[in-house]
């Protein structure tokens, strides 16, 4: 009976073993994983969209003057900054055009979404309009 016994206890301890070894083997691949995904996707952006008049109706329009430009950073670096791209083709009824982007310094939380996206009253898309143009905010989650 006593090597029964110890075949028994070694192959568990065999057992144990090879679930500690391939644990350790599947964390090992999680934290590369992870290490290479932080390491290699930028960050969250926000990108500005030229809308049409027709469009923005259907949302709150915010008038864009200088005190607003200074509450919404984000709006003034991609309108009058160097990234602003104001050469496109004319519109067709309900087209966007991708007008910029930045880069945002944080991630994308629901006070960035409240300030740029949505009206929290309202739950209706924001619409900026600047120099007889409309504009609205849209993102990308890059994780």
């Amino acid at each position: 009976m006593a090597p029964l016994h110890h075949e028994k206890g070694t192959r568990l301890k065999r057992y144990l073993i090879a679930v500690a070894v391939a644990g350790l083997l599947l964390f090992g691949c999680y934290v590369a994983v992870s290490s290479y995904i932080a390491a290699t996707i930028p960050p969250d952006e926000l990108l500005l969209y030229e809308a049409t008049e027709e469009a923005a109706r259907k949302g709150v329009i915010i008038p864009l003057d200088e005190e607003m430009f200074r509450n919404l950073p984000v709006l003034d670096a991609i309108l009058r900054g160097e990234g602003h791209n104001a050469v496109a083709g004319p519109y067709m009824p309900g087209d966007i055009r991708l007008v910029g982007s930045v880069e945002y310094p944080e991630k994308i939380r629901q006070e960035t979404i409240d300030t740029y996206i949505f009206d929290s009253e309202t739950g209706k898309r924001k619409y900026f309009e600047y120099e007889g143009r409309y504009y609205r905010i849209g993102t990308i989650y890059r994780d």
